[in-house]
């Protein structure tokens, strides 16, 4: 009996700013989930009420995940009068990105080398992941996490998607176990994305390797972590090793609204080539008949443009489930390459 009110004691005994910081979390779950932890994973349910009722409200996590206004989402089509687009190719291809792309392959190729023959996948395409996802190791967040995971899970923030935010709290606090580090100081982004990669602690826990050998995963300050784990992420999504990603379609103007039409369907690559090809399609590059594609359309200012989307474009979104952000990882990705190229010429 006097065990199921210690958190309760815990809350008299830290005085009214502890029962406050809590007044709007759900206790009895929040106890639920102590005793949850506490008897699959052997965690010290004292240090897990502690951390509970450290918890600092963040009021900037209801500004993040309030309705946001109606945008329009676009590769390279807004118009200027439209504040409410977002240009997702002017956001992050840019000469900047590039430039410090190319800069972060110069002091790191040999890590990114060693990934390129362990895991296929290639420097630029994990460069720039990082780039997109974290300026280079600039923004990883200043949300402290578990306060963050737990506000989503039984506090003020939860909603619909609380038992995905619960399952990366436990998550989360598994990888701090399993890593040795303190769950206090850890801080991501407001979703609990954390470190240069933005890894969710799931994915932590999954995908991110220890690639210095030092018998602890540091996405926030070991490059070469950093640097494997986004490889072994795009590895273990099957990524196809010297395969494209994308290639140009050739077709004639009165296959136009089949083209538009196969472009709305999924970018999971389902239609083989070859049943393209019947429909009088090609690509600019070899492509077996028996490689299964999708249409990938692009907005390029008033121009609709449209891509075959190979295996290796759809192992980009299962980083991010967007298309227009796998749009951005191949494009930065062929600036990244092409800087090296002309930097190699001179």
């Amino acid at each position: 009996m006097i065990k199921q009110f210690s958190l309760i004691i815990i809350f008299l005994i830290v005085g009214p700013n502890a029962q406050a910081n809590l007044k709007n979390y759900d206790n009895n779950e929040i106890k639920n989930f102590i005793n949850h932890m506490y008897s699959k994973y052997n965690f010290d349910k004292k240090e897990l009420e502690k951390l509970f009722i450290e918890i600092i409200p963040e009021k900037r996590i209801k500004k993040y995940f309030k309705k946001a206004p109606e945008r329009t989402l676009t590769w390279n089509g807004c118009d200027e009068k439209n504040k409410n687009c977002t240009n997702y190719k002017k956001l992050f291809v840019t000469k900047n990105n590039a430039r410090r792309g190319l800069e972060f392959w110069l002091e790191h190729d040999k890590d990114l080398q060693r990934a390129y023959q362990k895991y296929g996948v290639p420097p630029e395409i994990i460069i720039a992941i990082i780039g997109i996802e974290s300026k280079y190791g600039t923004r990883t967040g200043t949300f402290k996490t578990f306060d963050t995971l737990a506000s989503l899970s039984f506090g003020p923030n939860k909603g619909r998607r609380s038992n995905f935010f619960k399952t990366e709290l436990i998550n989360f606090l598994l990888m701090c176990k399993e890593n040795n580090f303190n769950p206090r100081s850890i801080k991501g982004s407001y979703a609990g994305a954390l470190g240069q990669p933005q890894f969710i602690s799931s994915s932590y826990r999954h995908y991110a390797v220890d690639f210095n050998n030092d018998k602890k995963i540091d996405l926030w300050n070991s490059t070469e972590d950093i640097i494997g784990s986004v490889a072994n992420y795009f590895y273990k999504n099957g990524w196809k090793t010297n395969q494209p990603i994308m290639s140009k379609i050739i077709y004639s103007q009165s296959k136009s609204n089949f083209v538009d039409s196969e472009s709305k369907k999924s970018y999971l690559p389902k239609t083989s080539y070859l049943d393209y090809t019947q429909h009088g399609l090609s690509s600019d590059i070899s492509v077996s008949p028996s490689s299964l594609v999708a249409i990938i359309k692009r907005k390029e200012n008033n121009n609709n443009i449209y891509s075959f989307g190979h295996k290796n474009f759809y192992v980009i979104t299962r980083y991010n489930r967007s298309r227009l952000y796998a749009l951005a990882v191949y494009f930065l990705s062929n600036e990244i390459r092409n800087a090296k190229s002309r930097m190699e010429r001179l």
